[in-house]
């Protein structure tokens, strides 16, 4: 049977190259997720009076949580991002991603002897990852069509109490990651569509948070803490290819790949407020380090005229987030409610169908019940609103991102993107 194929003016030869400098971008999707009782109140933790949670938040906090702690929390992350093709006249172009739900969770345990002023603590959880859709019709899907992305973090922690009010802690992280991503070549055959897919584990990578907790008085606290930045190297992932045409399947070989993609430091400082013993306010803010994500270099075992090495600068900046939270508690109840604003570090010319691409707004609300002396239940719910944001032809031509009269790169879909994210979650805290 005849095959009848092309392939984009663009260069046959950036088919595979563009769709990994797309899709493993999407790693850097920060997971604000590490303790329910946090998620509620505007995902702020750092200058909380502690609980288990801490160790993420804020190792420093640790000597002045009450007694010992375990817990155990989940979220389920129901997630969708839309398209418009805004850049064509008259287009009614859309598409919305049908994405699996997500499922990150947090374990934390923290212990230290009566009457000491150390604390030390072992924990695991789950601070970056996407899981996408888009599907195989919609118009980019030559740059993404599914991926899901997991990194999970382990962390043991000590801390010491130096003052009556004062306190210190770190802990060593070490990271755990894989990838697993799909893209429509664009081959045209009468076969299926022709799909390449990816996989690989990341090489454990190791960083560092250090924390301090200040009790200011009575009704403030402060806390500080830092994370560090961690490489996610993948060596010899695995490249492979369906349903290719067999006049291409010499260039469309199994291979192998490497790279390497930052996830980025982070400071936060956080003020808690206490004006009565049954109202907790809190602030928090959290600088991330993205620019650190200066491009992504691509490295294939065998190359061809189809498979190359290559750079692609990414050139994010830093950003920031802003929370505001708070909790009240009525006899066994605490309720909570909270926002915050995620900003985006992603320039223009560079957004793409990945995020985090969009300014971000997060409204947070949630229950603490506690069920006798030892046990605590929280549950939270989190709606995340992106800021629509629309990337022209002009803005990607600008910067290299899409094809123009000088340039054949395709490596971004002008248009307008909006994205969605309904997120419930529930902890259980057992206190000995």
């Amino acid at each position: 049977m005849k095959h009848i194929y092309h392939i984009r003016s663009w260069g046959g030869a950036l088919v595979l190259v563009m769709f990994l400098q797309q899709t493993l971008m999407a790693a850097g999707y920060q997971v604000l997720l590490q303790g329910n009782r946090a998620t509620a109140m505007g995902n702020l933790g750092v200058g909380l009076r502690p609980d288990a949670s801490s160790m993420f938040f804020n190792p420093g906090a640790m000597p002045f949580m009450e007694g010992n702690q375990v817990m155990l929390g989940i979220n389920l992350i129901s997630s969708n991002i839309a398209f418009w093709d805004s850049q064509t006249l008259n287009s009614n172009e859309t598409s919305v991603t049908d994405n699996p739900i997500g499922t990150p969770f947090h374990a934390y345990a923290v212990w230290g002897p009566a009457e000491s002023k150390w604390k030390f603590a072992l924990g695991a959880y789950t601070p970056f990852g996407s899981k996408i859709s888009w599907g195989q019709e919609w118009q980019g899907r030559y740059l993404l069509d599914e991926i899901s992305l997991t990194a999970i973090y382990t962390q043991a922690t000590a801390s010491y109490q130096l003052l009556d009010n004062l306190s210190i802690g770190a802990g060593i992280v070490a990271m755990f990651g894989s990838v697993e991503l799909q893209r429509v070549l664009p081959v045209t055959s009468d076969l299926d569509p022709t799909i390449i897919n990816l996989q690989g584990d990341a090489k454990t990578g190791f960083g560092y948070n250090v924390g301090l907790y200040w009790v200011i008085s009575e009704k403030w606290q402060m806390g500080a803490s830092y994370r560090s930045r961690i490489n996610a190297e993948l060596e010899e992932g695995d490249v492979t290819f369906e349903n290719v045409p067999a006049s291409l399947e010499l260039l469309f070989q199994p291979n192998k790949f490497s790279a390497t993609l930052p996830l980025p430091s982070q400071f936060s400082l956080g003020f808690n407020f206490e004006p009565s013993e049954q109202l907790t306010l809190g602030i928090e803010a959290n600088y991330i380090g993205w620019s650190a994500y200066e491009s992504l270099d691509f490295n294939f075992e065998d190359e061809n005229i189809a498979i190359q090495d290559t750079e692609s600068p990414r050139n994010y900046h830093d950003s920031y987030v802003f929370h505001f939270g708070g909790e009240y508690r009525l006899n066994e109840f605490l309720f909570r409610a909270g926002t915050y604003y995620d900003l985006s570090p992603v320039d223009k010319g560079f957004m793409t169908p990945e995020t985090p691409d969009t300014n971000r707004i997060g409204i947070t609300a949630g229950l603490g019940y506690s069920l006798g002396e030892k046990l605590q239940l929280d549950l939270s719910f989190l709606y995340i609103r992106g800021q629509q944001r629309t990337q022209t032809i002009e803005e990607a031509q600008a910067v290299g991102t899409y094809p123009s009269a000088t340039n054949s790169t395709y490596a971004v879909e002008p248009g307008t993107y909006k994205l969605r994210a309904y997120i419930p979650g529930l902890s259980i805290t057992y206190k000995f």
